[in-house]
């Protein structure tokens, strides 16, 4: 069957459904007690809801006909091909450069290869810093030199049991020709020099258009033009817009080095991003079978550390992996993936359909977009590599987790802006007028995007989500005012498809109790974001609108938690929650008849600091065996090289730590 017949058959199963449950909701209204008007907006809104969540079971049900195992897309040779790993960083602290340059170096080491050069590109501010990251980067270049002139030392003796096997196939072989003295005398300095020459920072000059600016710039600077023309024209972006053929980055040698190198591939990368040993060379392999492809999307796999990560870590991680077999169908199914933000970006490819040229700059990436994603996977059908994963850090508590959703929300406001120009763009811009005034700037798209029929159902995946809290919300307080035969039939139905029903495809005898732990932990979580979610959503339209709404980094409310008392931090961030749900409690028993689902999402929402603060304990566990998502496996290449690998305990686990002086090894 071809993609475009399973793509048909699974709409339209979708479709009969939703009718299906709009039929059903009708008929269990008690139209001879009922206002007609109340029960067509409960209709209305139960059809808008349960219509998006029929997207649980459809995706269930395609997990049982076609598998949830993972699919090893084709490879083919790619000795030929050159990549920059780059990491993208932002930095407010000196731990956030320590953290994102200890990754690249891992990362890099654990890729080692003439072809595979990393990169830090970064859009730091402040001078301390950024001479900082120099500093950092230097250390690493001092140590990458060192344990490469310790391996090749070793080669030359022949003793290769103490050489990382990946160094040796990738690197050392090339030179198993030469005369071991000669190579020592004449080789070794200049191989690791060069090496450790290739591990770099560059320091972008301007912060147009954000991370995805960055990787942008990086891409020109490699094919040879070091000044900027893309994001220039004032007519498009007012004063948003940057000098025209100002410089990319700030000159170093560094730059000097990528300028014109025209690299084939860009892994992209966020400061907190594992890259598994042997992954980069995996991934090549797939793009040089895929040429057409222009992103190569891997699996992102969250990791834990028992020791000293938090219970709701584990829970996140648990439940990425219990609902990894619906995401490998899905992406099956469609023949195409979203882009994450991290993955491999063919270069050429990117240029000409994203970008553009100094002559045509095409710019289809709007300037004041943040989830920038969307728009390149419509223009660059990214394959999804499942069999190979990148590794990434859960949120550290609820608090972060919330945060982390609110800016997530700010960007589908904004893609919703585009995706429906007149609709909602047009209001949301009259309104920013309004607000702003002067500091209002009128900024346009310059190439528009069109999306196919896959490629939108990807696309508004997460504003899906993201509106299924308000109409949630708006069922469970009309549907007081609505008599209905069977009064909590439909809501036990839409939280069954959302929280039970998937588990048929993922539940199996290895999995069941972390199945029912995520369950239960999701019933908590969950539960109060028929409120939590629209307060999330009210303040992402705030901070569209222009309002100053004060976002708080993520890193400085897990350095809080740690600090403190959890349980306090919890209540400090949250204790609005719990007295508006007293309130609110104390109103509905006193006024309100029949109204047990209102009382129980008010309960969860005052219990929510309590679950908030449980789940930011740290999960230590002795016993032999590890939580399903967190086994942790400690591999090192040779001279105390660091490195990631995979586990063989148990599929879809993994474990990571470090082996220098400053870790312990789990």
């Amino acid at each position: 069957m071809n993609k475009n017949k399973r793509v048909f058959i699974f709409f339209g199963i979708w479709i009969l459904l939703s009718f299906f449950a709009i039929l059903l909701n009708v008929l269990n209204v008690d139209w001879t007690k009922t206002n007609y008007i109340n029960g067509i907006i409960i209709i209305v809104v139960l059809g808008v809801l349960q219509g998006s969540v029929m997207e649980f079971p459809m995706q269930t049900v395609a997990t049982l006909l076609i598998g949830g195992d993972t699919r090893d897309p084709a490879k083919a040779r790619c000795d030929r091909f050159t990549l920059l790993l780059n990491y993208n960083l932002l930095a407010l602290s000196k731990d956030e450069i320590e953290d994102c340059l200890d990754n690249m170096f891992q990362a890099f080491m654990g890729n080692l290869s003439p072809n595979v050069s990393a990169v830090l590109v970064s859009a730091t501010g402040p001078q301390e810093l950024k001479d900082y990251e120099i500093e950092v980067v230097q250390k690493f270049r001092s140590l990458i030199y060192d344990q490469l002139f310790q391996e090749g030392v070793s080669f030359a003796k022949n003793d290769l049991d103490t050489i990382n096997s990946a160094h040796l196939e990738h690197l050392w072989k090339l030179y198993e020709d030469v005369e071991k003295s000669v190579f020592v005398r004449e080789y070794l300095h200049d191989i690791c020099d060069r090496f450790a020459r290739e591990f770099m920072v560059v320091h972008r000059v301007s912060r147009v258009l954000r991370k995805c600016g960055q990787y942008q710039d990086l891409m020109l600077l490699s094919e040879g033009d070091d000044l900027a023309f893309t994001y220039c024209d004032r007519v498009y972006y007012g004063c948003d817009a940057r000098p025209y053929s100002e410089p990319l980055f700030h000159d170093s040698e560094d730059v000097n080095n990528i300028f014109g190198r025209k690299f084939d591939y860009t892994l992209v990368l966020d400061g907190d991003t594992g890259v598994p040993d042997g992954c980069v060379y995996d991934l090549l392999s797939i793009a040089a079978a895929n040429p057409e492809r222009g992103i190569i999307q891997p699996a992102i796999k969250l990791y834990c550390n028992d020791q000293t990560d938090t219970v709701f870590m584990h829970i996140e991680a648990m439940r990425q992996s219990i609902y990894e077999p619906m995401t490998n169908a899905v992406m099956a199914l469609f023949g195409q993936s979203a882009y994450f933000g991290k993955a491999m970006i063919k270069n050429k490819i990117y240029i000409d359909r994203v970008i553009g040229t100094r002559e045509s700059p095409i710019e289809r990436v709007p300037i004041d977009v943040l989830s920038h994603d969307t728009f390149e996977a419509a223009l660059l059908q990214p394959l999804y590599a499942g069999s190979v994963y990148l590794l990434e850090a859960p949120s550290y508590n609820f608090v972060t987790w919330n945060i982390r959703e609110r800016r997530w929300n700010r960007g589908e406001v904004l893609l919703a802006m585009y995706f429906w120009k007149n609709a909602v763009g047009r209001l949301m811009r009259w309104i920013q007028r309004k607000v702003k005034r002067d500091r209002f700037n009128a900024t346009k798209l310059r190439t528009e995007s069109h999306l196919d029929f896959v490629s939108s159902f990807i696309a508004y995946a997460a504003l899906r989500q993201m509106m299924m809290k308000p109409f949630l919300l708006l069922y469970v307080l009309i549907h007081i005012s609505v008599h209905l035969r069977y009064r909590y039939a439909s809501i036990i139905i839409v939280m069954f498809l959302v929280l039970v029903f998937p588990k048929f495809a993922t539940c199996n005898k290895k999995n069941y109790k972390y199945v029912l732990i995520e369950t239960i932990a999701s019933i908590f979580q969950f539960t109060p974001e028929a409120i939590v979610g629209c307060v999330r959503l009210v303040k992402a339209v705030q901070a569209n609108l222009g309002a100053n709404i004060k976002w708080i980094p993520q890193r400085a409310v897990e350095d809080e938690f740690k600090a403190s008392n959890c349980f306090l931090s919890s209540l400090k961030h949250l204790w609005g929650y719990s007295v508006f749900a007293i309130f609110s409690g104390i109103t509905v028993i006193l006024f309100v008849e029949q109204a047990l689902l209102l009382l129980v999402m008010l309960i969860t929402l005052f219990f929510l600091p309590l679950y908030t603060g449980v789940t930011s304990l740290p999960y230590s566990k002795k016993e032999e065996g590890h939580f399903y998502a967190a086994n942790v496996e400690i591999a090192t290449g040779a001279a105390n090289t660091p490195g990631i690998y995979r586990s063989t305990e148990e599929p879809g686990c993994i474990n990571i730590g470090f082996d220098d002086d400053k870790h312990s090894v789990v």
